[in-house]
């Protein structure tokens, strides 16, 4: 079996399809730990299920807030560039084959959740079905936001525990049930 590239990979729906609702929640105080560096004003445009979250600030610009990641970045200039892109890097951005992967394993979402990952990437995790978990939404960015703020500068007990065996850890809020 061959690897396909990411440019042969297309999505099965259109973009939207892989983003939820973002009108019932407060944005505003979900993503105030991600600023600064994004600004404290904007319109979400888009909203993955896993959490990644496009907003338009008011000069035009426009943001991603990559929480799984924990980093905030300024992709586009404009909403127009941003839609290209995000076109462009739907793995990524939108996670469509991970979402894809789950909808066929009947591991839909429920309203009010997002998907998230069990293990982070940064702990040797991976994008894949088995490391997905669930959590509700406000729940779940008060964590991404958490880690957030503590990726720049871990207290020494942090430091510590991230020292300690992998099987000494005590699993990630993804593997939480709730």
């Amino acid at each position: 079996m061959a690897i396909l590239p990411p440019e042969k990979l297309t999505p099965f729906a259109q973009l939207d399809a892989y983003a939820m609702d973002p009108m019932p929640y407060a944005w505003g105080e979900l993503l105030a730990p991600f600023s600064p560096p994004l600004p404290r004003e904007g319109e979400v445009i888009l909203a993955s299920f896993f959490g990644d979250v496009f907003v338009e600030d008011p000069d035009g610009a426009v943001w991603w807030v990559n929480g799984l990641e924990s980093r905030v970045d300024r992709i586009a200039i404009n909403r127009d560039k941003a839609v290209e892109r995000i076109g462009a890097e739907h793995l990524v951005m939108l996670k469509t084959k991970l979402l894809e992967q789950m909808i066929v394993a009947d591991r839909l979402l429920p309203v009010g959740m997002l998907y998230g990952l069990k293990v982070a990437r940064s702990e040797g995790g991976k994008y894949h079905p088995d490391n997905v978990g669930t959590a509700p939404v406000a729940d779940a960015f008060t964590y991404m936001g958490e880690q957030f703020r503590r990726k720049d500068a871990p207290p020494p007990a942090e430091a510590a525990a991230a020292a300690a065996p992998a099987q000494q850890r005590k699993p990630g809020f993804w593997g939480r049930k709730t």
